[in-house]
């Protein structure tokens, strides 16, 4: 799957100056509180619009559908996001950052490419079965989106390919994987577990620990993992 996000932005004097230290401390307290509830509201939405968009798709919702979902008012929605589609472009930004963090943490914890392809499919197969609404959502709505988050969408992409590349790349050049296209064996893997998203089920047909055991197994053997 996987566009870069913005982190969100994150005062001593004596004397007489103490007091309106004291003053801004607890000014700058409040508005960390608010932000904090803001942030929370602005996930429930979020959260809210993934069902939504997954039970009746992105034309077929309304603003009003998806607020019953929660415990307040359109007014609250629009506080928050000015329409729909800019909710739905939260939802592919907060996707590929998520899943982004998977292979940054992958690559950051090292070891061989065996490994780091190992490690890589075990945590992309979790986080697909974690998040299988919010796949279904990605993967089906991403010509509504508007032109910016398409260029974010393509930019992240690009990484996503290229991350997964790198580490084929590398199991080539030690021997480790056999020698093909980079490019191409990362998006076959990458593609196979997303796919998970259409047809796996807890509870059915295998367990989610053995999902990814199995998927883990199966990219290793499409890079060609020589024993």
């Amino acid at each position: 799957m996987p566009r870069p996000t913005k982190p969100p932005a994150s005062g001593k004097v004596a004397g007489a100056a103490s007091f309106l230290e004291g003053e801004r401390g607890a000014s700058d307290a409040a508005g960390g509180l608010r932000e904090e509830v803001s942030a929370y509201k602005r996930d429930l939405i979020v959260r809210a619009a993934i069902e939504t968009f997954f039970e009746h798709g992105y034309h077929n919702a309304t603003v009003d559908l998806l607020t019953s979902r929660l415990s307040g008012s359109k007014a609250i929605f629009y506080y928050h996001f000015s329409d729909k589609r800019a909710v739905l472009d939260e939802i592919y930004r907060r996707a590929m950052s998520s899943a982004l963090q998977v292979l940054d943490q992958t690559v950051a914890a090292g070891g061989t490419p065996p490994e780091m392809l190992d490690r890589f499919a075990r945590r992309y197969t979790e986080w697909v079965l974690g998040h299988q609404k919010l796949v279904d959502v990605f993967r089906r709505e991403e010509r509504t989106i508007s032109a910016e988050m398409r260029a974010e969408v393509a930019y992240d992409q690009k990484r996503w390919d290229d991350g997964i590349a790198a580490i084929i790349r590398q199991g080539i050049a030690s021997g480790d994987f056999a020698d093909s296209d980079p490019k191409a064996t990362s998006r076959a893997i990458s593609g196979m577990i997303t796919w998970l998203y259409t047809w796996w089920r807890d509870g059915r047909r295998m367990s989610r620990a053995e999902a990814i055991e199995q998927f883990a197994q199966l990219a290793l053997r499409m890079a060609g993992t020589r024993a």
